[in-house]
């Protein structure tokens, strides 16, 4: 299992903004220390970033989020977030959809 870096900024911002400082070593341990992977935001996914940020008008970290996904073959792109529907290729679940 595998997420952009991105993901760790993501998290920890509900948890800094509250002061709880609990949950955000949570958060971290869990993004950090688990079998979740952190990729790193190379050029390349920069670039396919752009073009999917140009071709589906999507916001940036969205944007880097699939680019990382696109980039790295992945075989399951987990959220609950509609606006990925938008990125042809992308092999989404949408947790919605589950329940």
């Amino acid at each position: 299992m595998f997420a952009s870096e991105l993901a760790l900024l993501e998290t920890l911002v509900g948890p800094y903004k509250s002061g709880n400082v609990t949950l955000e070593g949570a958060y971290e341990q869990m993004l950090t220390a688990s079998e979740i992977r952190l990729l790193p935001i190379t050029p390349v996914i920069l670039r396919t970033a752009a073009r999917l940020r140009a071709e589906w008008n999507l916001r940036t970290p969205d944007a880097l989020h699939a680019a990382t996904a696109l980039e790295s073959s992945c075989d399951l792109f987990l959220t609950n977030d509609p606006i990925f529907r938008r990125v042809h290729g992308l092999p989404l679940i949408l947790l919605n959809d589950l329940l």
